[in-house]
């Protein structure tokens, strides 16, 4: 569909055009929307600091507890939470729903993922 919209050959690569027409990819969609639940609606998670009182790099990260159910696994808490524990510290420290949604969307916007494999190798 970019390729149709800006009128370019079928076989072109579209990463530079995502990035050109400020456009998430599928992918970067469902991180945002995942990732953006779960922000606003934290009183369902627990972050490690809440867990433990050790003063480490993680603090900020999101705990994921180990449940051995496919339904779980496939959860959104627990996928958030994978997602979550990928982003840059910049972005989990902010405190404002808002400017947090902003930063991520433009993080995603900057890389252009095609598969959340992408993502969660950065």
């Amino acid at each position: 569909m970019v390729r149709l919209i800006t009128g370019i050959n079928p076989r072109t690569p579209c990463r530079q055009l995502f990035k050109k027409l400020n456009i998430l990819t599928i992918v970067s969609l469902y991180i945002l929307e995942v990732i953006s639940y779960l922000r606003r609606h934290h009183q369902f998670v627990e972050l490690n600091s809440n867990v433990h009182t050790y003063d480490t790099q993680k603090k900020m990260d999101i705990h994921i507890h180990s449940y051995k159910t496919d339904l779980y696994k496939g959860s959104i808490v627990n996928m958030g939470s994978k997602l979550y524990k990928k982003l840059p510290d910049y972005i989990k420290v902010i405190e404002s729903y808002k400017t947090f949604r902003k930063e991520l969307k433009s993080f995603l916007l900057r890389h252009t993922f095609y598969s959340l494999e992408e993502f969660v190798a950065l």
